[in-house]
């Protein structure tokens, strides 16, 4: 199932994690999907590109992450 375009709820893991959805919120929005990210080559994806939901292109709070097994968020299940 793709994600792209798709909002999606995160959850702080770390205490990164934790203030960037305390400052940005939990609802995040997908604005690309990758199996492979520069900055972690041995890591396959998928990878997620997510900026916060009410933002504007000059957001610094976009980010890559992992969609299964990041450090610092937890994809919260849709209650669909």
């Amino acid at each position: 199932m793709s994600l792209l375009g798709k909002q999606i709820q995160l959850k702080g893991l770390s205490q990164k994690g934790k203030n960037r959805v305390r400052e940005s919120g939990d609802r995040w929005v997908v604005l690309a999907s990758t199996d492979y990210v520069l900055f972690s080559p041995n890591i396959p994806g998928p990878w997620l590109f997510v900026a916060p939901q009410n933002c504007d292109q000059n957001n610094k709070a976009s980010r890559w992450i992992h969609a299964t097994n990041d450090l610092d968020f937890l994809i919260v299940p849709s209650q669909e």
